[in-house]
């Protein structure tokens, strides 16, 4: 085996510009043991050939820059499929279930490359807990549809409020200016880090905003937004009749399916879905 990775490397460092060869020892050390020890049991020439597979997989998406090192400071599916999905996951499924998945994962996350930011940061957040590739794709793309469709209910007279604390995700981060990335999918602005700076992504946190919304983390979105002038949405407005926490906007939005609005003095989205 130690032949093969040091050919393995030798060919990726002529074929590819971007090769990091501290990222590839990290891999080989880290997941790529972790893959290898979970192989050992069982029929050990598939087995070895299974971690030949990932390897060579893996230097590919080091050479074409899939795969992002800690000290990036973000994730897209392609690092979690790589560093901890298919290490942890392959192993259990049935031997002869094993390579075609491992080719699925390729597929599906190289897919994924091209898709937009907060879709990765969608499927990252929620990836993390698998349990099973079995069926993966379609786990994944249930997820998709219900983040990119528009809801089947509109948001009518009476709401629903939830209250999403970004400060679990960023102490520092005070909201600013929303705007919606999907139906169910907004991006918010910190009024203070609105534009990139000293080679930093300006600060933006995306929610999925579902009956219990999830926080995506950072957007890495640079987009330049105007201050809201609208008049809050009749959900809002009921809402700050009705809830102390409510009113003092900063900044309001909503479409025909959600509504969201950020305080003045607070870290906290307010958040109306229909009830």
């Amino acid at each position: 085996m130690s032949d093969f990775v040091k050919d393995l490397e030798n060919e990726a460092r002529g074929r590819f510009v971007r090769w990091d060869p501290a990222l590839w020892t990290a891999f080989l050390d880290g997941p790529g043991v972790r893959l290898g020890q979970a192989l050992t049991s069982g029929d050990a020439a598939a087995g070895e050939e299974l971690l030949r597979d990932y390897l060579r997989l893996g230097a590919e998406g080091i050479g074409l820059g899939y795969l992002y090192p800690e000290s990036a400071g973000r994730r897209n599916f392609f690092t979690l499929a790589w560093s901890d999905l298919v290490p942890r996951l392959l192993p259990k499924l049935r031997k002869e279930e094993q390579a075609p998945a491992l080719a699925r994962m390729w597929n599906l996350s190289e897919n994924l490359e091209s898709a937009p930011p907060w879709v990765q940061r969608l499927f990252c957040r929620l990836g993390a807990s698998l349990t099973s590739l079995a069926d993966l794709e379609g786990h994944l793309h249930a997820i998709a549809n219900e983040a990119m469709e528009p809801p089947s209910q509109t948001l009518g007279d009476t709401s629903t409020a939830q209250w999403v604390d970004l400060s679990q995700e960023d102490a520092r981060f005070m909201p600013g200016e929303v705007h919606f990335l999907a139906p169910a999918v907004v991006c918010v602005h910190d009024r203070h880090r609105a534009t990139a700076a000293g080679g930093r992504d300006a600060a933006t946190q995306g929610v999925w905003l579902v009956k219990k919304p999830v926080l995506l983390g950072p957007m890495g979105c640079n987009e330049r937004l105007e201050p809201s002038t609208g008049k809050p949405s009749k959900a809002l407005t009921s809402l700050a009749q009705r809830d102390p926490r409510a009113g003092d906007w900063y900044s309001t939005h909503h479409n025909e399916w959600r509504a969201v609005a950020t305080m003045h003095t607070s870290q906290w989205l307010a958040v109306l879905l229909p009830t």
